[in-house]
């Protein structure tokens, strides 16, 4: 038999974790954008990189889900934005 809590919440702290990648992404593109030294450009690429890496393991491992895609959006979003920067 299945534990159907137990499957909920590992899939909210996939989620969970997975929102806290893309809000450092936000953060570190923001710094990026409010001063486009390399350091803070490079920061903001590393995190888009590995937040990258964590929307496709969320991905394979709980599917297309509405709260995945739409962080998935959002990565896709500030990545364009840093891209504008250099």
């Amino acid at each position: 038999m299945v534990d159907h809590t137990q499957m909920s919440w590992k899939e909210d702290n996939v989620i969970s974790r997975l929102h806290n990648s893309v809000d450092n992404v936000t953060f570190a593109v923001g710094q990026a954008l409010t001063n486009p030294t390399e350091q803070f450009i490079q920061n903001a690429q590393d995190m888009i990189e590995r937040a990258e890496r964590s929307v496709q393991m969320a991905i394979q491992t709980r599917g297309d889900l509405d709260p995945i895609m739409s962080l998935q959006q959002q990565l896709k979003e500030d990545k364009e934005k840093l891209n504008k920067v250099h």
